[in-house]
């Protein structure tokens, strides 16, 4: 009587979630920072982390059920494995793994997480001397150039900005969910409508790692744009996110002599 060849497709597609899972987590983020030419990793959110592995999972189901061979193929994994070592030790490798990756996964939602102690902090630190007495170079064109340049700054927000914080200005970008401390949502009335235009230029050419020490902990994912962005194209994003945020800039304040 022919010996029967035991079928593996089932540990083939355990396999292809894990080729998958590190595909979206690993190479994904390297792969987006050459493309898009940055000098950072661009961080696959955990949400659309989630909806691949759903993906993957319907997709491996799918494929499976297309007959019913493969499909009775998929399920004799599980079956008894008589004399075939190979098999018994992959079975064997399940039954402890699956527990423990369980287990893992409500650990890791029910367990308290560590959280740094409160301390004060500047919201909104003193803007560094050098941008104090900086101005728009475009506060005095006319009106047709201005809306021309709010229209580039848009485009360049989009292109820049939008993955972190969203087409509308207001935090909400694809990758907003990948940091501990969410992008700034603009159109809140409290964030830049309460500053002068050069302390938003400040914040965006220097980034994160610009922020002085008296204003930390930050947490501030915000990379410095000023080896990536002329300072014409940071002036015109400035425009841009005020109009998409449908906020205006606070004015300096006028001493009078």
């Amino acid at each position: 009587m022919k010996k029967q060849r035991t079928s593996y497709s089932m540990i083939w597609v355990i396999i292809s979630f894990i080729i998958v899972y590190f595909i979206i987590k690993i190479v994904s983020p390297y792969a987006f920072k050459v493309l898009l030419a940055k000098d950072h990793t661009m961080p696959t959110p955990s949400t659309l982390i989630l909806w691949y592995m759903i993906l993957a999972v319907l997709g491996a189901l799918i494929y499976v059920s297309t007959s019913d061979l493969k499909w009775a193929n998929f399920l004799s994994f599980m079956l008894p494995a008589c004399d075939d070592k190979t098999k018994r030790m992959l079975q064997k490798m399940i039954i402890v793994a699956f527990p423990l990756l369980v287990g893992w996964f409500v650990y890791s939602g029910t367990a308290p997480e560590t959280t740094s102690p409160v301390e004060l902090r500047i919201q909104h630190p003193t803007l560094s001397q050098e941008f104090e007495k900086l101005e728009s170079p475009f506060a005095h064109v006319d009106e047709e150039t201005k809306r021309r340049y709010i229209e580039e700054g848009k485009i360049l927000f989009q292109r820049n900005c939008r993955p972190c914080h969203g087409s509308k200005a207001d935090g909400n970008g694809p990758f907003a969910n990948a940091f501990r401390l969410r992008p700034i949502n603009f159109t809140d009335p409290g964030t830049i409508a309460t500053v002068v235009e050069n302390f938003v230029f400040w914040r965006i050419k220097e980034g994160g790692p610009g922020l002085p020490g008296a204003s930390t902990p930050w947490d501030s994912a915000m990379p410095r744009w000023k080896d990536t962005l002329t300072d014409e194209q940071i002036w015109k994003i400035i425009m841009g996110v005020y109009t998409t945020a449908g906020v205006v800039p606070r004015q300096r304040e006028r001493l009078e002599h």
